[in-house]
């Protein structure tokens, strides 16, 4: 077969036919294209409601029970019964509390009445060495006496002309003695007030000291007293 010539107006009929035809298949393919995607979308918004997937609605609450007579005389029975728990717990706390306290200070009056014990004891030592001393300076001064009496007599044989020394001399040595005498006795008389003085001491040491133990007697006695009213408090506590 030959080659036939078209004519153009045919070529453009043909041709417009053809664009036809192809923009009405895609506009049909694009339509079931967007069909099916609503569809599925649609679908798949709205969920399948069955029996398992059912909203389940919430139970009625019950209303609460009212106690009775008996329940309530329970409640308040347990109320006064741990009320009175803590106001014996609180008692016996007060009550050891105190205990300590006083237990505290009687140790603080022991303590005074041994150190102020102490010191009459030392005072009362101090006079006995002063009296000693006062009683060997008494002893001496006797002995300078004594040897004043001898050179006396001495001097009175030598006035008869009987002794080796002069009575200058013999003057001399009595006056000596006589002066070493009446030193030691005021060495001694020192001593005797000096005792005197640490007696005193001794004894106002001595009235604080029983003063102290007195004070530390009743705190120890007041403090084994709350102890007791303590303990017989947790004895009869539930």
């Amino acid at each position: 077969m030959g080659s036939q010539e078209v004519s153009p107006t045919k070529r453009k009929e043909f041709q417009k036919r053809t664009d036809d035809d192809i923009d009405s298949f895609l506009a049909r393919k694009d339509f079931s294209k967007s069909s099916s995607t609503e569809g599925a979308t649609s679908a798949a918004s709205t969920p399948a409601v069955g029996k398992k997937d059912a909203v389940k609605e919430p139970a009625p609450t019950p209303a609460p029970k009212e106690p009775t007579d008996q329940e309530h005389e329970d409640q308040i029975r347990a109320a006064r019964t741990s009320r009175a728990e803590h106001e014996a717990y609180h008692d016996v706390a007060v009550l050891r509390k105190k205990a300590h306290a006083l237990s505290h200070k009687a140790a603080k009056f022991y303590h005074k009445h041994k150190a102020n014990d102490a010191k009459a004891q030392k005072c009362s030592e101090k006079a006995v060495a002063f009296r000693e001393k006062a009683g060997s300076r008494r002893e001496r001064a006797k002995d300078f006496m004594a040897r004043a009496k001898e050179y006396e007599s001495e001097l009175e044989s030598a006035a008869k002309g009987g002794a080796d020394l002069s009575p200058e001399s013999l003057r001399t040595r009595v006056a000596s003695m006589e002066r070493k005498s009446a030193k030691e006795e005021e060495l001694a008389r020192k001593n005797e007030a000096k005792a005197a003085a640490q007696t005193e001491k001794a004894a106002k040491y001595k009235t604080r000291s029983a003063k102290f133990l007195e004070l530390n007697k009743i705190n120890e006695s007041d403090a084994q007293r709350f102890t007791r009213r303590a303990d017989n408090l947790e004895k009869a506590g539930p």
